[in-house]
């Protein structure tokens, strides 16, 4: 049986518009996965109807991905979709699991114009590609408006301990408002320790709120007990999966639901 002890965490809730991350229950997440834009926007409508607490733009699943002169207009017509559920934009490379590779000035200079649309509530930004570079331009987008989530995504498996909580230090430090592990466990002791790791991270570590999952089969667990170790997000579907292990938002909710009651 979970205690009160045992979800001791220093996490101070962050509201993204009236959704506080870092308090109660995770919040759902879905992702836009949609190869055209016209498909985006409808996914955006579905999961605003599916109950979604936020959305997740995957810029990168688009086929011809858009320009910084055509990026603004479609983050109008996404946001005008699910005008009332906060927008979070995401590039993901090919280096942490993604679909397309960019420059350094590419990859800043999309994620600023995104910030400089106001419609992207928060920007992903994968900070060990250049932790320097990603500090940066994490500044900038805050000085932009837009809060910032610092991610890193390991598919070839899930380090030690102490790396882990190494790597929740760094990106503590980058001066994100979020910050975001996804690991692939090669067994139910990896998600385990990652879980154990993250709620080391939220009760000793960092003040902000944290997202945390293992993805694949081995690590379903951690997408649906995130409030017992100290995730705040998690990520479900109403149509393709952007990552292994993703439920449809429905059967999250439940899952989540179950926990919930389980805990209070």
């Amino acid at each position: 049986m979970v205690t009160r002890k045992d979800m001791e965490s220093m996490t101070k809730p962050l509201y993204v518009r009236s959704i506080p991350l870092g308090d109660g229950m995770p919040k759902v997440c879905v992702p836009l996965t949609g190869e055209t834009l016209p498909e985006v926007v409808r996914e955006a409508g579905k999961a605003a109807e599916a109950g979604a607490d936020l959305i997740e733009w995957r810029m990168d699943f688009l086929k011809e991905p858009c320009r910084e002169d055509s990026l603004e207009e479609a983050l109008f017509m996404i946001s005008a979709a699910a005008p009332d559920t906060p927008l979070i934009f995401t590039i993901r490379t090919r280096a942490e699991g993604g679909n397309i590779d960019l420059t350094e000035h590419e990859y800043a200079s999309l994620n600023q114009t995104a910030a400089e649309s106001g419609k992207a509530d928060l920007i992903d930004v994968e900070y060990e590609r250049d932790p320097a570079a990603m500090e940066l331009l994490i500044r900038k987008i805050g000085r932009l408006g837009a809060l910032t989530i610092a991610s890193t995504h390991d598919f070839s498996g899930t380090e030690d301990d102490e790396t882990l909580l190494q790597t929740f230090r760094d990106l503590d430090a980058s001066g994100a408002d979020i910050i975001k592990m996804a690991v692939m466990p090669e067994c139910e002791s990896d998600t385990d320790r990652l879980m154990e790791c993250t709620r080391r991270a939220s009760s000793e570590i960092t003040e902000k709120p944290v997202i945390a999952m293992a993805m694949g089969e081995n690590g379903v667990k951690s997408r649906i007990e995130g409030e017992i170790f100290g995730s705040s997000v998690t990520f479900g579907t109403t149509g393709r999966a952007s990552a292994p292990g993703q439920l449809p938002v429905r059967e999250l909710k439940e899952k989540l639901e179950e926990i919930h009651r389980q805990v209070t």
